[in-house]
């Protein structure tokens, strides 16, 4: 492993971190993770579970897939928007800390989200839950990831998702984060500083010739496989440099003949829906009414 791309990954871990939730809110939520490794695979992925089902049998799953650049692992604010969905659905929802780069680069966390949607279709008997209402709910780099999944499964279909959440998705890697900023966007010093993050990001999560790789940029897949995907839910931000590919990606969804509900949240930044500011209450109860219309 390049000593180097380790110190840079360490530093980007650090840099640009909200302040932990409250440790009291933590402890009141609803619901309440149980840490564990589920074997899906070789190493078992690294999972919290949040079991809102109060001992029903065949209620929904969620598969959580959190943000973070593909380098940065869940936070607590993971927990706290999973807790609130478990209870309010009485779900199960496995909140997946995928392996990240630069220590597991690209494809590694794509094969092992479709490794966890695969090992949850073939257990549900054993965890209690509907397979039939098997849910993927992407965040930036995890909205990728549910792609890339979902991808593979065109190629070695193994499972069924009933709905698909994409949260401000990179759907375009083969783009220069500092190109997708406009002449306004470079006068301001917090949205180059975050074009550059996303830039080490990339630089450390795949080799430059693998953006143009259907399974970085979901944006390049094809028809058939857009038009096969689950009913979807695509949020972006007005304040993100990424919503111009995400908007261009869940019209390429709908063209292919897959359902989409595509909402801009004006006033918001990119992770607002999981960190909690801007518009986060609304995009939250929007989640909600997607979901709901599937079940």
């Amino acid at each position: 492993m390049n000593e180097d791309k380790i110190q840079l990954a360490e530093k980007c871990r650090k840099a640009g971190a909200f302040r932990p939730v409250d440790p009291e809110i933590l402890a009141a939520l609803p619901v309440q993770p149980v840490h564990t490794f589920l074997p899906a695979n070789e190493r078992g992925v690294d999972t919290y579970i949040l079991d809102g089902t109060h001992g029903e049998k065949n209620r929904p799953l969620f598969i959580n897939l959190h943000g973070g650049g593909f380098i940065k692992g869940r936070a607590d604010r993971d927990t706290v928007y999973c807790s609130e969905l478990a209870e309010y659905f009485h779900a199960l929802i496995w909140d997946i800390d995928y392996v990240l780069a630069p220590e597991y680069p690209f494809p590694a966390a794509v094969y092992e989200v479709y490794d966890i949607t695969k090992y949850a279709y073939e257990h549900a008997e054993e965890y209690g839950f509907d397979k039939e209402k098997i849910f993927l709910l992407g965040h930036s780099a995890g909205s990728n990831l549910a792609c890339g999944a979902l991808a593979l499964n065109e190629r070695e279909p193994a499972f069924h998702v009933q709905g698909l959440i994409l949260d401000y998705i990179p759907a375009d890697q083969r783009v220069n984060p500092f190109l997708k900023l406009n002449q306004e966007d470079y006068k301001d010093e917090r949205r180059t500083a975050r074009a550059l993050m996303e830039y080490n990001y990339l630089e450390l999560y795949m080799e430059p010739q693998q953006c143009i790789d259907e399974l970085a940029s979901p944006i390049l897949l094809s028809d058939e496989i857009l038009g096969a995907f689950p009913e979807t839910l695509v949020v972006t931000a007005g304040f993100d440099t990424l919503q111009k590919e995400g908007e261009e990606f869940a019209n390429r969804i709908a063209k292919a003949g897959t359902a989409v509900t595509m909402r801009r949240f004006r006033n918001s930044m990119h992770g607002f829906t999981i960190n909690r500011n801007g518009e986060w209450k609304e995009a939250l109860e929007l989640h909600k009414r997607f979901i709901r219309s599937l079940l």
